[in-house]
């Protein structure tokens, strides 16, 4: 199933995964264990506040305790290993952990950070700058550390003192900051600098700055403590952390609306009435959207490279109804401007405040027939013999793209543009949107980040192009490029908010491709242990447990129920 997350357990609306009962009686029997029987859910007792968390899909194993290997344990990066910074992607703004603060030179090619003093790892060194530039080194040697891809922007990264790193960039440009500060998490030197390859180091001592420690651990279950020489120790009122294993999204279903878990990230179409319902007061989600996902354009096919069309696609295209029927409205319509609100509402251009995601079928054919299409007996739109019969690719199993085909595909009929559904197998799928083999119309998801730049880039950028990016549109547009280097180039709030308007009237205007559907990530709370987590009313992180730093983050808010 599609997903924005790292783990097979945020696979959404998939083939059911096959549950044997054996192991939902293993994993009842596993959480009344931990929890300490089944006279108690996920305990607060007067002695310990704990928090149990669903978001490990795999075994917990030795390797996974180390933040660079191929499959690091969920918790790992976050609770035990942090980031220099913290960034809220729902409004962009950046909060200070390793290091205190951050600044560009004037030309924008080096950013400075400061690391905080007093800072120790767990085995009681001290944490320093010397850290900070090891750990950036470190995933330079071995590239496949380097899953931020750090260094496709960095040149070098230097500790000019105990307390100041320098990272210099290849070129200027700002919107690397979210990646090199809060996607890259800090690893000791003392520890890393003898081991060599530092993505195949195994070693349960794990050794980190953040507010817990490895307790202990089996395949099924990992413990953390919470770190008493933590640098800011006296906000965690987290005593111990449970992190039970789960199989998949099925297990995840059952467990959670029965009180034994506090937190999760998982699809389930039924939310409503599997959880939410049981326990009203208490139960709640936050699916915050700043991914994309939209219908990417060939425009080099003969018929699609026609702006008239791509506009009557567009507009024939049922949003609102994709959100409700194809992801039960946990992901919000996107307009054709390609902002997802309401994150990216501060930079939305007023002209486009109104913008419908509705369909808009007379205006389809009306763009249709203003450029000289003529309906056929079929009740196809043609011209010059070519009809409007186009296919659309989707992927076998992602049962909510394979809903918006089948949508699309009624809403364009009606229009009169025929739509022939073509699903792919997976693995097929993704060798052949990292490549350049023409197409016409194809579903596919863009990751966005702390402002709109990160999808449009993603989705309009010449240097997208596959197999570079997702731009599988192949658009190439010199004043779209300009736009882009003009955000990316720029740290002045008012130029950037300028040039993501000026986008916005591109995607408007020529439709180089065409969003439906912001991507959620996905976060199930119960409020009956502890109260602070993010909502749609105070959205002060991204709520999903798997992203990190953001679990670290909130963590430092929550508070135990009374």
């Amino acid at each position: 199933m599609r997903r924005f997350s790292v783990s097979s357990y945020y696979r959404r609306r998939g083939p059911k995964l096959a549950v044997p009962l054996f192991t939902l009686l293993a994993l009842f029997t596993l959480l009344l264990s931990a929890c300490g029987g089944s006279g108690q859910s996920s305990t607060n007792t007067d002695q310990k506040h704990v928090l149990t968390i669903a978001t490990q899909s795999t075994n917990f194993s030795l390797p996974g305790f180390n933040p660079y290997s191929t499959s690091p344990n969920f918790g790992i990066n976050g609770f035990v290993y942090e980031t220099l910074e913290f960034c809220n992607v729902n409004d962009g703004n950046y909060a200070p952990l390793l290091a205190t603060d951050h600044s560009w030179s004037k030309d924008l090619t080096q950013v400075t950070f400061h690391t905080r003093q007093n800072v120790k790892w767990n085995d009681g060194q001290s944490f320093s700058a010397e850290d900070v530039a090891f750990t950036f080194n470190a995933i330079k040697q071995y590239p496949a550390a380097d899953t931020a891809n750090a260094w496709s922007y960095l040149k070098s990264v230097e500790a000019t003192d105990a307390n100041t790193v320098v990272m210099t960039l290849k070129k200027p440009y700002v919107p690397a900051l979210y990646f090199i500060a809060t996607q890259v998490v800090i690893i000791p030197k003392h520890v890393f600098a003898s081991v060599g390859d530092v993505t195949k180091y195994n070693n349960d001592k794990v050794v980190g700055t953040g507010p817990f420690t490895l307790k202990r651990y089996t395949s099924d279950l990992m413990v953390l403590d919470r770190n008493p020489g933590f640098w800011q120790a006296d906000k965690v009122k987290v005593d111990e952390i449970r992190m039970p294993y789960y199989n998949g999204n099925e297990s995840a279903q059952t467990v959670m609306p029965t009180g034994k878990i506090d937190w999760s990230g998982y699809y389930d179409e039924n939310l409503q009435k599997s959880f939410i319902d049981k326990d009203p007061a208490h139960n709640h989600y936050f699916m915050d959207a700043i991914n994309m996902v939209g219908i990417f354009v060939d425009i080099n096919d003969p018929l699609l490279s026609q702006v008239p069309v791509r506009k009557a696609i567009s507009a024939a295209l049922d949003r609102e109804g994709f959100a409700k029927q194809a992801v039960a409205g946990f992901e919000p319509p996107v307009a054709q401007h390609g902002l997802v609100l309401p994150a990216g509402k501060d930079y939305l251009d007023p002209t486009y405040a109104n913008l419908s995601t509705k369909p808009d079928p007379a205006q389809a054919e009306k763009y249709l027939k203003d450029a000289g299409f003529t309906k056929g007996a079929d009740g196809i739109y043609a011209k010059d013999g070519k009809r409007l019969s186009f296919e659309l690719i989707s992927v076998v199993g992602f049962s909510d793209w394979n809903a918006i085909a089948q949508m699309a595909q009624a809403e364009l009929k009606t229009v009169g543009i025929e739509i022939k559904i073509k699903l792919m197998a997976e693995s097929a799928y993704r060798t052949f949107r990292a490549s350049t083999q023409p197409h016409q119309l194809m579903l596919n998801s863009v990751t966005g980040g702390p402002s709109p730049y990160y999808v449009y880039y993603g989705t309009l950028a010449s240097s997208s192009i596959p197999p570079n990016g997702r731009n599988s549109s192949f658009w190439k547009d010199g004043k779209t490029d300009q736009l882009l280097q003009e955000f990316a180039t720029s740290d002045n709030k008012d130029q950037q908010k300028q040039a993501i308007q000026e986008l916005q009237k591109i995607m408007v205007e020529q439709v180089p491709f065409i969003p439906v559907l912001g991507g959620a990530r996905w976060c199930e709370y119960t409020s009956t242990r502890f109260t602070g987590w993010p909502s749609e009313q105070n959205p002060y992180s991204s709520c999903a447990p798997y992203a990190f730093p953001d679990n670290e983050y909130i963590i430092l808010h929550l508070q135990p129920a009374s």
